[in-house]
């Protein structure tokens, strides 16, 4: 039989204890106390205030839950700096900072995560998040709303110092070995002389390891952005700027079946806004510059 945990002079009043479970359960008679109350499965007893306190935090914690949950998930590319890439796990650099300033400026939640690209771009195809980073091709105008730009990336062409090939374009790609990021895709010129054959195409995790081959002879050519190939220019002094291939704005974007029209109206309101009081070039210029 279960001991009552009740004050002495209440305990009096417990009756038929029984065991379940959890242990010692004991119930008391309803109108012989008024400020405790049993606890379920567990043998003790709990006042009344202190039930009202379990209760008013557990209603707490249901509202933080259901404000966390009703956050907006975004994906960005893990592997991409400056532009977005994973510090300690968390999404960091250009993006991840726009995109957190514009949802604060529109006093919504966002949850913003770095993962491989291949996986960013499966998960939007699945309707479960958004993705931030990314450019606009005719294929996915089909099945994605983009919001309006956030930056427009300069994509160029790298070669090892002696080349004297003149890049102006997907033409003089032509017969080379050209390394990639992997998922990404270049714009529909480039895309559509990939698909026909036209260049040796070579895919990678990073710039970082892109330079490196094309450093030990293993490409011919690499395409980047340009702020993201200044630190590979720095450590391998044989490669070089080429050439310009395109201009590619990046955007927010959801899947159509998402639904996402009426909020992207109001992510490019308050990114508007955020232009123009000269916000977003200030937070592009500190990001770019961050150790």
């Amino acid at each position: 039989m279960a001991r009552c945990t009740a004050p002495s002079r209440w305990a009096a009043i417990a009756w038929s204890c029984t065991w379940c479970m959890g242990g010692g359960v004991t119930r008391m008679r309803r109108e012989a106390c008024r400020r405790w109350r049993p606890e379920a499965a567990c043998g003790r007893l709990i006042p009344m205030h202190g039930m009202k306190f379990i209760a008013a935090l557990a209603l707490a914690l249901g509202l933080v839950n259901g404000a966390a949950a009703q956050a907006q998930l975004v994906n960005v590319d893990d592997a991409n700096p400056p532009f977005m890439f994973s510090r300690e796990g968390q999404a960091a650099g250009v993006y991840p900072a726009l995109m957190r300033a514009v949802f604060r400026e529109m006093k919504e939640a966002v949850s913003i995560e770095p993962k491989p690209w291949r996986r960013a771009l499966s998960e939007i195809d699945a309707g479960t998040a958004g993705v931030g980073g990314i450019y606009k091709n005719s294929e996915r105008l089909k099945r994605f709303d983009y919001s309006e730009p956030m930056f427009v990336e300069r994509v160029s062409i790298y070669a090892v110092q002696g080349d004297t090939t003149r890049y102006a374009g997907v033409a003089n790609l032509k017969g080379k070995r050209v390394g990639v990021i992997r998922g990404w895709s270049y714009g529909d010129d480039f895309d559509e002389a990939r698909k026909a054959g036209a260049m040796e195409v070579e895919e990678v995790n990073s710039d970082t390891q892109n330079f490196a081959k094309l450093a030990a002879g293993r490409l011919d050519v690499v395409l980047a952005i340009v702020e993201a190939a200044e630190p590979q220019l720095r450590q391998h002094r044989n490669v070089q700027l080429a050439g310009s291939l395109a201009e590619n704005p990046t955007y927010l974007a959801f899947n159509k079946a998402a639904n996402k029209q009426g909020f992207l109206e109001r992510f490019n309101a308050a990114l508007l806004r955020l232009k123009k009081s000269g916000a977003l070039s200030r937070i592009v210029v500190e990001e770019l510059h961050r150790p």
